[in-house]
């Protein structure tokens, strides 16, 4: 991720939301199983927050209150109005308390679209403050940065509810480091090509072997909590490196073009998910199993993208479904 958006991003964007959609047509049909599934489960949403991440590291910082206010009203149109219609849509009998009950369990939502809004507000937030600082910039943006993490944490120990602070903590390592990926691209782009390939390798070496060890999906513990980042690191690792060893040409650049609808397919797509199935529970390891997963993609795929060329055309549903002012596609 060495270029300021280059092909790799927009690519990586446009793996992560097949590997999202792989998943939700296992889980939804009931054939989670405990390697392919544990292994989209560790890589699906990291991978995406982690890419978030990487952007804000590689753009304008803040330096003023107007430049603030302009890029969190720019985020909130991207990610939270979505995040409220779409409540509003599904629950149309109850909409005041259903946007209520989502606020404390954004599980019961699109939970993405608000954690990665309270990711970026952490990190503009300390921009502000670092520029508003005479001297020690760095230090007061970390130490700020830290205040606000320790704050997430706290909330979780307290067994607070609102906007989910387990889910910020989560993700709140994948975010960073993609943020400082960002920051320091430079350093990032001199290791040598072989080296990458090296670290690809052992990521997905080590990514197959907790896979197939344990299940990642157990975090009872910080022991296995931590198992599990471990594995989304590794899982996330050995993407990037195996994005960014592909060539550009039609696979690079159609998984370049899928990336830059990644959140209208991510608000739609999972509705779709069971479309094919009549109450059957089917064994992935089967062929007639995986004829169906393969054939449920596809029409999920196929709904999906329908209705987004459709919506797209209508301005007002652009901007309400997406939280993008109308284009068409």
């Amino acid at each position: 991720m060495a270029d300021m958006r280059s092909q790799n991003i927009d690519a990586l964007k446009g793996t992560a939301i097949l590997i999202v959609m792989a998943g939700h047509v296992l889980t939804w049909n009931h054939m989670e199983d405990g390697y392919i599934y544990d292994v989209i489960k560790v890589i699906q949403m990291p991978l995406f927050i982690m890419v978030s991440g990487y952007l804000c590291g590689i753009g304008r910082r803040v330096s003023d209150l107007t430049q603030y206010w302009r890029i969190l009203k720019r985020r909130a149109v991207s990610y939270l109005v979505p995040f409220f219609f779409w409540i509003v849509l599904l629950h149309p009998r109850h909409p005041l308390s259903s946007i209520w009950e989502t606020l404390f369990c954004l599980d019961k939502g699109l939970w993405f679209l608000m954690t990665l809004f309270l990711l970026n507000l952490m990190t503009y937030t300390a921009q502000l403050a670092g520029a508003k600082a005479a001297h020690h910039r760095k230090l007061v943006f970390w130490g700020v940065y830290l205040f606000l993490a320790a704050f997430v944490a706290a909330e979780t120990l307290l067994g607070w509810e609102f906007l989910s602070p387990g889910l910020t903590r989560l993700y709140l390592p994948f975010y960073l480091t993609g943020y400082l990926a960002g920051e320091n691209r430079e350093v990032l782009a001199d290791i040598p090509k072989q080296w990458r390939a090296v670290f690809c390798g052992l990521f997905a070496a080590g990514l197959i072997y907790l896979a197939s060890a344990f299940d990642l999906l157990d975090v009872g513990t910080l022991m296995l909590l931590g198992r599990q980042l471990l594995a989304s690191f590794l899982g996330c690792g050995a993407v990037i490196c195996l994005i960014t060893f592909c060539r550009d040409g039609r696979v690079k650049g159609f998984l370049a073009w899928l990336g830059n609808y990644t959140l209208e397919i991510y608000v739609l797509h999972f509705h779709f998910a069971t479309l094919l199935n009549r109450g059957e529970t089917y064994n992935l390891y089967s062929l007639e199993g995986f004829l169906f997963a393969a054939a449920s993609f596809g029409v999920m795929s196929l709904v999906t993208a329908v209705i987004i060329v459709i919506t797209k055309k209508i301005p007002a549903l652009d901007f309400l479904l997406y939280g993008k002012p109308g284009r068409p596609v």
